[in-house]
């Protein structure tokens, strides 16, 4: 944002008769003083327009780093998260294998149970009809051989 400072001599010349009541001509000495004072404003413009200028690429230089660190650290926390999440799921896979085990060993101690009650009651029947079938040979027998 370059600005160029343009003196109006006629309005200079033109104000100091009205607020002084004298006459000063373009190529009076005064207007030297005041060609000059133009050209140091210019320079003290251009100097400040400059310092502003190193100023804000400072300030965006200072901005894109601020915004490259806080996007960092967003992608840490963020990985740190994750990483807190897959733990805890995988805590509870394994809690949930451990559960899913034990009744596992549950059902299957149930179902030995159930198994050997059910071939010791096969036995019982199998024996006591052994036996009656024994009895009732022997009986038969008796008779038969009587």
């Amino acid at each position: 944002m370059k600005s160029e400072v343009v003196l109006d001599f006629k309005r200079i010349i033109a104000e100091v008769a009205t607020r002084h009541g004298m006459l000063v001509s373009h190529d009076d000495p005064a207007m030297l003083l005041v060609t000059m004072n133009e050209v140091v404003l210019q320079q003290v413009f251009r100097n400040i327009e400059a310092r502003t200028e190193e100023i804000v690429a400072g300030l965006e230089a200072g901005f894109r780093s601020a915004q490259r660190e806080a996007l960092g650290s967003v992608e840490r926390e963020a990985r740190k998260a994750g990483i807190a999440v897959r733990e805890e799921i995988q805590k509870d896979i394994d809690a949930g294998r451990l559960h899913a085990r034990e009744l596992i060993v549950e059902l299957n101690q149930a179902y030995t149970r159930s198994a050997i009650r059910r071939w010791v009651a096969i036995g019982v029947v199998a024996a006591s009809g052994l036996l009656v079938v024994g009895i009732g040979l022997g009986v038969l027998l008796a008779r038969v051989l009587k």
